[in-house]
């Protein structure tokens, strides 16, 4: 015979199994809110939230911290764009953000003491934000949160420098700054083992995945990256339908890349889209000299570039064609496509950092490939400079 204690308990459990059931979806219109209550932080920092798309943050909202306490109230555009960056540009914080997984109806708290915003509590109820916070469970990130901060104040130190007049002054700083470089990568490497040993023991999700494609990345850009095999362990164990999805295939690429294209090779080629859905291949421009630009929206000095690549093909579009390779989302791409005048070859792989990306084993962007007419890798340059890269163009069709 059931006593009335256990009746109690089945009638209640029905009520919330009842509950459950016809609980209503949440509008995609409904929106999240962040609410941050914070300590040892002064007034009128400014914080600011951001969208990322890929490896791709879009400014949503600013608000001002007063009091300890700042507040967010975001509709979600797009269900899949579910992660966010808390950024403070503040000489008192590191250069370094704060990641929140949201979903519509989402309540978020952040909790903080003081200026190591990565090591802010996170108390949400959305699944990716516990795996992400799970993650990130290490105490060595308080160490490396207080060596980024130390590095912008020299990189700030070193901006104020002349380098003609203050010479030896300037080698001081830089001396800094390589020095902490070197302290800032030996805790990374502390920190990126412990996070291993967590992916070890976890489920992949969303966030598990990002992480390890970053490693994956790594991997491909340094040929001693110290934790290769490990990333490729972790790739191994994932289920055959999470290896085949567009994280998998581009954490794939990274771990296991095509034999790298050196100067004086053939230059790979593959498939590329133009805006209008056409397919290309660098092929078709064969008989000029040819050069690929590798960028991203989020780059800084890729935009910088495009009025003078502009300028290069107006001059010599005879003797030279532009390919514009964005590593980003395609709903990136197009965006960012609208806002630039980019009159040149303007493609996409629809890989990110994966598919040609990784045979030219690629850190930073942007980065240029120069093919010559033949269609030999004749030179490879990362970063971008103006004038040696005008001087590049001039010797060549000039002289």
């Amino acid at each position: 015979m059931k006593t009335m204690k256990t009746k109690i308990w089945m009638m209640a459990t029905l009520t919330l199994m009842v509950v459950a059931c016809t609980e209503k979806p949440v509008s995609l219109d409904t929106p999240y809110i962040i609410e941050g209550e914070l300590t040892g932080v002064r007034d009128g920092v400014s914080i600011r939230l951001s969208q990322m798309d890929g490896n791709v943050g879009t400014n949503l909202a600013t608000d001002t911290i007063i009091g300890g306490k700042f507040r967010f109230e975001q509709q979600m555009q797009d269900p899949e764009l579910n992660k966010l960056m808390l950024l403070v540009t503040d000489n008192d914080f590191p250069l370094l953000g704060k990641t929140i997984y949201v979903k519509p109806g989402a309540r978020v708290k952040i909790k903080g003491n003081g200026n190591h915003i990565m090591t802010w509590k996170v108390e949400s109820k959305v699944p990716e934000q516990r795996a992400y916070d799970e993650l990130q469970a290490i105490p060595e990130y308080e160490a490396f949160q207080e060596v980024a901060l130390e590095r912008t104040k020299i990189m700030n130190e070193l901006f104020a420098i002349d380098r003609k007049t203050e010479k030896e002054r300037y080698r001081e700083a830089y001396n800094r700054y390589a020095a902490n470089g070197k302290q800032a990568d030996s805790i990374q490497n502390i920190i990126t083992g412990k996070q291993i040993e967590i992916m070890k023991r976890t489920k992949p999700s969303e966030p598990w995945l990002s992480e390890l494609f970053d490693l994956a990345r790594m991997s491909n850009a340094y040929s001693e990256y110290a934790f290769t095999e490990d990333a490729k362990a972790l790739y191994q164990s994932l289920p055959e339908e999470t290896k085949q999805s567009k994280q998998g295939l581009e954490v794939y690429a990274n771990l296991y890349p095509p034999k790298q294209a050196l100067n004086g090779d053939d230059f790979p080629d593959a498939d590329f889209y133009d805006l209008n859905g056409n397919l290309h291949h660098i092929a078709e421009h064969k008989g000029k000299y040819i050069l690929l630009d590798f960028w991203s929206s989020g780059c800084g000095p890729c935009i910088t570039a495009f009025p003078v690549m502009k300028q290069l093909y107006e001059e010599y579009g005879d003797r030279l064609a532009i390919v514009s390779m964005s590593t980003d989302t395609e709903r990136r791409w197009r965006k960012a496509s609208a806002e630039h005048d980019i009159t040149w070859s303007n493609w996409n792989e629809l890989k990110g950092e994966g598919g040609i990306y990784t045979n030219y084993r690629i850190s930073v962007t942007p980065y240029y490939v120069l093919i010559n007419p033949e269609g030999k890798i004749e030179q490879q340059i990362e970063g971008f400079r103006e004038e040696p890269f005008r001087a590049l163009f001039s010797e060549l069709f000039e002289n």
